[in-house]
């Protein structure tokens, strides 16, 4: 049987009153009446959403007193139509316009009823502007997000909890080669070669297990068929119940990064001009072989390479030359090695050779002999051909030093031993070498302390004028009588003060005590033909004193301020110098022929030919080397090579000067040959200035 609703009974009628009249006071809810265009009721809720009060609108007004022009005639309608009864109930929105004429948003829920038996409508107003402006800053912010997300210029991605795609950014798509409809919903292993998409998974799968953030960089195919070095940077995002929702990921292409990065690892660690290790990798490499052989307790050789003569070529040919025979000289060196040897170039004409797992000395040495072999062979420059030979020193760790400086410092000792044994050669590091090196150094030191404590001083050999036997030119040279070593050798302290930089003040000094020896000597020649006095000090001067140097200016200084004439004073200089292109020497030189300084070219005939430079520059006299006056009488070839030198240079206008004439036959025959003046034992030793001008005055005239 149906069940019968209970009656109604007085009770609940009451009650449900009590419950409406409840629901007509709430605090949220606007509830009105619309009958005959006015609104007959409204509760307190609606007045206070218009800024009303209910006397206010109750009767009083109607609802276009409430809406906003803009919504007048939607409202109308809509309040039209459920009074004509062409539609019973109405949701929708709109703009109300409160009392002090500011609007708001309003959600409203009519209904078509009769209310004294005539048409009316009943309704509720939920007042929306926060909602509505919430919404509104909300879908703004996710404009914003999205407009963000697509001006990333980077790829951007989406994936939910099982990896699959999203959402991602334009540049996404561009970096796949895909469309977002073939990206969103599919996973990688769509998308990608297998191989690669397992291993990006594999990365997704360790992000979900530890959420957080994860960075790593990886080879990656793009769209364009081509493999970029890219960084990614993924995150993970979470769900309102806290649960892992998804991730979020930026590829950032960092090919060109890589680029650079490895350019600059290759300048860094390469010879820009041979493509060999560089001085920074070849430390790198022996210090792994070093740790190596320490470990297996093994050998490693260390071979340091100088070209002889390089310079020379350099000078000669041009630095592109020199460039040129670098090149090949670094190829030649690479043929005589094995792949597991390491060539580097040390900078300018060195190079270093690493020889791993060296013990037998035989090895070592049958590399050393063929790098020293392909090196003396001619080098093609061009049109030219140059030669250079090589002097190779050679160490062993751990037998001669226990640090990569040690080690090194030894090759280098051993190779300039090779130099001095006469080049063209290799030589092995010994302990006596460290001893010689030591000494050098303390050469060095004591010579910084020899001027400023009188050490030095000038002894003059006397130059005979073969035509009359007279004595009015000398040459000065430099002594050193050390504290307690006694007398040092020229050819001793001389290639040091150059490597430490004090030769120029040396010079200086050693003009200086000259200059005053002949302006001393002067004092004795008679006052009125003091200008006449032909006393002529001739002394030599280093390449650096003219490159880089002080002591010419000097020179020229101190001969004006005593008003001595430029040509008391000569200037000998090195066949070698003629051939320095540096500017500085050509600028030198002809200061010293502007002040009327004669200068002359020693050792003449010893190294390269420098005739085509005598016709250029003012060259006063050149000196025939002893080398060749020592067998003038018993070598026909030295006799003949200095009877040409003595003819072409008197061609020229040119003096010549004999070096170490030891004997009367030798002197004759300079004298046959027209040489113009003798120098050496047989005359005279060098003498101290007051020895020297006692024998100088005896032959005045």
């Amino acid at each position: 049987m149906p069940v019968t609703p209970p009656a109604l009974t007085e009770d609940l009628i009451r009650d449900s009153d009590s419950l409406f009249v409840d629901l007509l006071r709430n605090a949220l809810i606007g509830v009105y009446i619309i009958q005959d265009g006015l609104f007959r009721y409204a509760n307190p809720r609606f007045a206070e959403m218009f800024g009303y009060t209910q006397e206010e609108i109750c009767g009083q007004i109607g609802p276009s007193d409430l809406t906003s022009p803009s919504d007048d005639g939607k409202v109308a309608a809509a309040v039209a139509e459920r009074l004509a009864g062409r539609s019973d109930t109405a949701h929708y929105s709109f703009h109300g316009r409160r009392k002090d004429g500011s609007e708001l948003e309003l959600e409203v829920f009519g209904k078509r009823t009769a209310f004294e038996g005539r048409p009316a409508i009943i309704g509720m107003l939920v007042d929306i502007t926060a909602r509505h402006a919430a919404e509104r800053q909300a879908i703004e912010q996710l404009n914003f997000i999205g407009q963000l997300v697509e001006a990333i210029p980077s790829p951007l991605f989406f994936k939910d909890e099982q990896a699959r795609y999203l959402g991602c950014n334009r540049a996404f798509e561009a970096f796949m080669g895909l469309d977002r409809e073939d990206i969103v919903g599919r996973s990688v292993f769509d998308i990608s070669p297998p191989e690669l998409a397992a291993r990006y998974h594999s990365a997704d799968q360790a992000l979900f297990d530890a959420p957080g953030v994860q960075t790593y960089e990886a080879s990656v195919a793009s769209g364009d068929g081509l493999t970029r070095e890219v960084l990614f940077n993924k995150a993970t995002w979470l769900k309102s119940d806290g649960q892992v929702g998804g991730l979020v990921g930026v590829i950032t292409d960092i090919t060109e990064r890589k680029q650079t990065e490895a350019l600059i690892w290759v300048q860094a660690n390469y010879d820009a001009l041979t493509g060999l290790p560089n001085r920074r990798l070849l430390n790198d490499r022996l210090t792994e072989l070093m740790k190596k052989a320490h470990r297996d307790h093994e050998s490693v050789a260390v071979l340091f390479i100088d070209l002889d003569r390089f310079k020379e070529v350099n000078d000669v040919l041009g630095h592109d030359a020199g460039d040129r025979l670098l090149v090949e000289a670094a190829r030649r060196i690479v043929g005589c090695l094995r792949e597991t040897d390491t060539v580097a170039r040390q900078g300018g004409d060195e190079f270093t050779v690493l020889l791993p797992c060296q013990s037998d000395e035989a090895p070592i040495e049958r590399i050393a002999d063929d790098i020293i072999t392909a090196l003396d062979r001619p080098f093609t420059l061009g049109n030219d051909v140059a030669y250079v030979s090589a002097s190779i020193g050679i160490t062993l760790y751990p037998r001669d030093g226990d640090t990569l400086a040690s080690i090194l410092k030894n090759a280098d000792q051993a190779m300039y031993h090779a130099k001095d044994a006469g080049r063209n050669r290799f030589s092995y590091y010994s302990p006596s070498m460290q001893e010689h090196a030591q000494a050098r150094l303390q050469m060095g030191t004591d010579l910084r302390t020899a001027l400023a404590e009188g050490q030095l001083s000038l002894h003059y050999q006397p130059i005979l004028n073969l035509a009359n036997g007279e004595v009015f030119k000398a040459e000065a040279l430099l002594r050193w009588q050390h504290p307690a070593l006694g007398e040092i050798p020229p050819t001793e302290f001389i290639p040091v003060a150059e490597e430490l930089g004090l030769i120029d003040a040396i010079g200086s000094w050693v003009f200086d005590s000259a200059i005053a020896a002949v302006a001393r000597w002067r004092t004795l020649w008679p006052e009125d033909d003091r200008a006449n006095c032909p006393l002529q000090i001739s002394v030599n001067a280093s390449p650096r004193q003219f490159t880089g140097g002080r002591s010419i200016d000097g020179l020229l200084a101190r001969l004006e301020a005593l008003g001595l004439p430029g040509h008391c004073m000569a200037i000998e200089i090195t066949e070698g110098m003629l051939l320095d292109k540096h500017p500085a020497v050509a600028a030198q030189l002809s200061r010293l022929a502007a002040a009327g300084v004669p200068v002359t070219i020693d050792d003449f005939g010893t190294g390269y030919s420098a005739m085509a430079y005598l016709k250029r520059l003012d060259i006063d006299t050149l000196k025939i080397d002893r080398s060749f006056i020592r067998d003038l009488t018993t070598d026909p070839g030295d006799l003949a090579i200095a009877e040409a030198i003595i003819a072409m240079a008197h061609k020229l206008g040119i003096r010549v000067v004999a070096e170490g004439v030891e004997t009367l036959e030798q002197q004759s025959r300079l004298n046959d040959a027209g040489c113009d003046y003798s120098q050496g034992f047989l005359f005279s030793r060098p003498l101290p200035e007051a020895a020297f001008f006692e024998l100088i005055a005896r032959y005045r005239p």
